[in-house]
């Protein structure tokens, strides 16, 4: 018997459980394993994975809603824009305790404040209200992010290593003193200032591949809240902005709407129609149109705007593996024969 148990325990040692999959539905129907977020988190263990398909109710009521001691991969169903009205996995999550470390967020509808006091990654979520990112390394890819999103704690704490990376944003990003952080292939809309340094210094951000639209709300003013110094560099990017103050900005191979006399680097065009750079620029349709003076005008010849570089603005951001219904129609009546026509449709991506 001693044999046997040895034998047992080094099978185990070579060959490591596999992590476990829970799904959970609180629909009024459930397909799910679990009806309850909660339920599901009690039973999952570091390195497991959970699903919450879309429902029309709220996963996070009538609990601490996102304080994760685990570290879990969480997916939700994504977000259709096209179609709103559309159930989504509506819930808070976020990482306040150091075991939950590395969870990954994909596919979820935040609709409450998310603060993070350790690092995570989110993927194919929708914001609704601030998220505050405190941990280096912590990662917002493929986002859509409808309030001001929090980068670094401040004082006299060094965070770096951040990365938000094809999010679209409606409001506008604030690091703390003493960060440093990434943004590519970002979209920046809807508010009057797009980057709030809020007094902060010593910081460094890099802004490659961005666009920057003038939502119509007023003068956009690319850089707001001085209190220097700051380090703000700006590459392969698009400004439909009227406000640049560039004492502390390096541009390289940006282009610009208007013009500015502090406008400095390499690369730069300046006073250039933008309907002759993109499809349609006020509405949303940021590809590049046949012959734009951003094809193969930025640096190291990559593409100036969103769909340049390294890693291209996804247009199907908010859809994931995990399958979403994106089309529901059901007749309030039957047909002549008795039948009830319902038509589904379903997708995934990503």
């Amino acid at each position: 018997m001693k044999v046997l148990a040895f034998t047992a325990l080094a099978i185990l040692a070579v060959f490591p459980l596999v992590a476990a999959h829970f799904t959970v539905d609180n629909n009024i129907r459930p397909i799910g394993q679990y009806s309850t977020w909660i339920s599901a988190y009690n039973a999952a263990a570091d390195g497991d994975t959970i699903y919450l398909y879309p429902s029309p109710y709220d996963y996070g009521p009538g609990w601490n809603e996102g304080g994760l001691g685990k570290r879990l991969t969480v997916i939700g169903g994504g977000f259709n824009p096209d179609n709103p009205s559309l159930p989504t996995s509506r819930i808070n999550l976020y990482v306040n305790q150091a075991s939950g470390v590395g969870s990954v967020f994909s596919g979820l509808h935040l609709y409450g404040a998310v603060t993070n006091s350790y690092q995570a990654k989110y993927v194919n979520c929708r914001f609704d209200s601030f998220i505050t990112l405190q941990a280096s390394n912590s990662e917002l890819i493929n986002c859509l992010c409808n309030s001001a999103v929090y980068v670094g704690t401040g004082g006299t704490t060094t965070t770096n290593g951040f990365l938000i990376q094809g999010c679209t944003l409606q409001y506008f990003i604030q690091p703390a003193s003493r960060t440093d952080a990434t943004c590519s292939n970002c979209v920046f809309i809807g508010n009057v200032t797009h980057i709030d340094t809020g007094g902060n210094n010593n910081l460094s951000c890099y802004f490659t591949n961005c666009l920057f639209v003038n939502s119509g709300e007023g003068n956009q003013t690319l850089h707001g809240g001085y209190g220097g110094p700051v380090d703000l560099h700006f590459v392969n990017c698009i400004m439909e902005i009227i406000a640049i103050n560039a004492s502390y900005y390096d541009f390289q191979y940006c282009i610009f709407e208007g013009s500015s006399a502090n406008i400095n680097g390499t690369g730069n065009q300046q006073n250039v129609d933008l309907s002759t750079v993109m499809v349609d620029v006020n509405g949303g349709d940021y590809h590049l149109v046949a012959g734009s003076p951003a094809s193969g005008t930025g640096f190291n010849g990559e593409d100036i705007g969103i769909y340049g570089g390294n890693t291209p603005f996804n247009d199907l951001w908010y859809l994931t593996s995990l399958p979403s219904i994106t089309e529901f129609t059901c007749p309030p009546v039957v047909d002549e024969d008795g039948n009830l026509n319902v038509h589904i449709e379903a997708q995934s991506g990503n």
